[in-house]
């Protein structure tokens, strides 16, 4: 019977290299024919994805199941023999970074992105945009209390009540802390570092806030969402008031990879109407394209004050600046 797709999961930086290394000959017969997609998300939309894949086009989809940060790690060190041919949903900031390792493609579907959701190079495209906001635990802290806004975040009357993810680990915690400091600077990063807990993961903001752990959590949109629609009436989301950070992810097709013309047939499936629908409707994503459907529950971006500035090129030019100030606050704390 022939295989319709595998998916692999590494765990920790050490075995992903590790094999990377070891393997690239085995990987390399084993996945011989196959599209080889690098991605972050969560397994089950990674099945749907490679099922509907295979369906639409006839090839067969090969999923490798690791962190952002891990995987351009990896397609940095198979440069000379890639494995990947497309890498999908990761930080803009961080694929900005990584663009000596893409090749140019614009899809069909760009035409539908709004300005900056499309490298000038066509190197990446915008898939998704996580929005952040705020999770509140309402058994801890009531809805009409909690904050509605970053600057009544950062008074002092939140010090211990708020968590977020360490952006030094995280790509979208750094697109929050980017954020800040977009809009009030380093007296905000001083501010915001003063109030806030600091974790080890994204996962431990929402999950300790969604089980009542914690009052508050900074995270996204899709992760706090799920409670919601989970039947958790603890969990409210607040959208500040004075700015929603919003933070892209989204694809590339890695440079000499294996099958070009079929990395660009995913690319531009995962950017089509049809999947990113599916996966807002499915699993709270939401669209970089604004002609998306909306979805119960959800409000549609438009209503939304969200930030116009976040640039990608920027955001990750400014990392060697903002994260150096914001351990030394930590640090210092």
């Amino acid at each position: 019977m022939r295989k319709v797709w595998k998916k692999m999961t590494f765990l920790a930086s050490g075995l992903t290299l590790g094999l990377a290394a070891l393997g690239l000959t085995g990987a390399s017969s084993a996945w011989a024919g196959e599209v080889v997609l690098y991605s972050s998300n969560q397994p089950e939309l990674l099945d749907v994805i490679a099922q509907g894949f295979r369906e639409k086009t006839g090839h067969t989809l090969t999923s490798v199941r690791m962190g952002t940060g891990e995987a351009m790690k990896r397609i940095a060190a198979e440069r000379e023999n890639p494995l990947c041919d497309v890498f999908w949903s990761g930080d803009l900031s961080v694929l900005d970074n990584a663009k000596a390792d893409f090749a140019p493609y614009r899809s069909p579907e760009a035409r539908n992105l709004d300005a900056g959701m499309v490298d000038r190079d066509a190197l990446w495209t915008a898939s998704n945009t996580h929005l952040m906001v705020f999770m509140v635990n309402t058994s801890l802290i009531p809805e009409e209390e909690a904050p509605k806004s970053w600057a009544e975040l950062l008074e002092p009357r939140w010090k211990g009540k708020i968590v977020m993810a360490n952006p030094d680990k995280s790509g979208t915690a750094y697109a929050q802390v980017y954020g800040v400091y977009k809009m009030f600077g380093d007296e905000g990063l001083a501010k915001l570092v003063d109030n806030a807990t600091i974790l080890d993961s994204s996962s431990l903001v929402y999950k300790g806030t969604a089980e009542g752990e914690f009052p508050l959590g900074i995270t996204m949109e899709y992760a706090a969402f799920r409670y919601v629609a989970g039947g958790n009436r603890n969990v409210k989301l607040i959208y500040p008031s004075d700015g929603v950070i919003s933070a892209p992810e989204g694809a590339a097709v890695i440079k000499g990879c294996r099958h070009p013309e079929e990395a660009q047939l995913l690319v531009d499936y995962l950017l089509s109407k049809e999947v990113e629908d599916m996966i807002f409707e499915k699993y709270y994503r939401r669209p970089a394209r604004p002609d998306a459907a909306a979805i119960e529950g959800l409000p549609a971006a438009s209503s939304l004050n969200i930030l116009k500035s976040f640039d990608p090129a920027e955001a990750s030019a400014l990392k060697g600046t903002i994260l150096p100030r914001w351990k030394k606050l930590v640090l210092d704390k």
